[in-house]
């Protein structure tokens, strides 16, 4: 999962202005009507992930960035009308590897779920898992390993699949590795062992999907990451917006869905600059 395109260029909708500073979960009448609020914006068919800003850079010489905060204003859409911002998710990342997640309502800035403290991203080996609060209790955890791998090419690891652990459910958010992305990636790796070099032609051509499943396989949402076709080959494959469709899945369901997102998009906003990827 890429981070998502950090812009200066708003959307319509979108306030240059940076969004209210969290408040403390201290207020419960406060907390628990944001979170209220939140569900309604989680209850639309689609919410969309409109473009990340940058703020609070630390910057080195060799890397661009040590430390960082990525806001990204979280919209619902009626049809090709894309609505003003109801929520933002805001990560900050004091060093690499290390993030604090945040869901605001854009208003007034009141913070409805929050990761508990920093966590260290394990790439390899045993995952720690990562607790999330929502409207100031615990309500769940979350962790990631290297599942997801491609059934023709399992030497070749895909994207990291997330597992979140709710109060009643435990959804996987992983990579669809059955699209026609991915199929198309697999058969250029097998060409570049032939010595035909258009292994990654797909990446920049085709869409990211990612799929949330529950634990019986069924479909509860994906995440689609549009393909930017007006770069040259060979960019990656980056995003101005992105969307997080949930059909008729149920309000906890939505929840767990959303977290899972936000800590694919976290992942790989923390990275350092060059590595490998988690």
């Amino acid at each position: 999962l890429h981070c998502p395109k950090v812009t200066t260029t708003m959307q319509p909708g979108f306030s240059a202005q940076a969004p209210p500073a969290a408040q403390a979960m201290t207020s419960a009448p406060n907390v628990a009507a944001a979170a209220q609020f939140c569900d309604q914006v989680l209850s639309w068919p689609t919410v969309v992930f409109m473009p990340a800003r940058d703020s609070d850079v630390a910057k080195t010489m060799f890397t661009g960035w040590s430390a960082r905060t990525v806001t990204i204003p979280l919209a619902t859409r009626a049809g090709t009308q894309v609505n003003f911002p109801q929520l933002h998710a805001v990560i900050q990342i004091p060093r690499y590897d290390h993030f604090t997640i945040s869901i605001l309502t854009a208003h007034d800035g009141v913070c409805v779920a929050q990761a508990s403290g920093h966590h260290t991203i394990v790439r390899r080996g045993p995952h720690s898992m990562y607790p999330f609060m929502w409207g100031g209790a615990p309500y769940a955890q979350v962790h990631h390993d290297h599942s997801n791998t491609r059934k023709l090419c399992p030497c070749i690891l895909g994207n990291p699949a997330v597992h979140v652990a709710g109060p009643s459910e435990v959804l996987t958010d992983a990579e669809n590795m059955g699209n026609s992305r991915n199929l198309l990636i697999t058969a250029g790796m097998w060409l570049l062992c032939a010595g035909f070099p258009f292994a990654w032609a797909a990446q920049c051509c085709l869409p990211i999907e990612y799929v949330v499943k529950n634990n019986s396989g069924e479909r509860i949402a994906s995440h689609a990451i549009p393909a930017v076709t007006n770069q040259p080959f060979p960019f990656p494959n980056k995003t101005m917006t992105s969307e997080l469709r949930m059909g008729s899945s149920t309000p906890e369901q939505r929840r767990l869905a959303l977290m899972a997102t936000l800590y694919h998009i976290a992942m790989t906003c923390s990275e350092k600059p060059g590595s490998s990827g988690p």
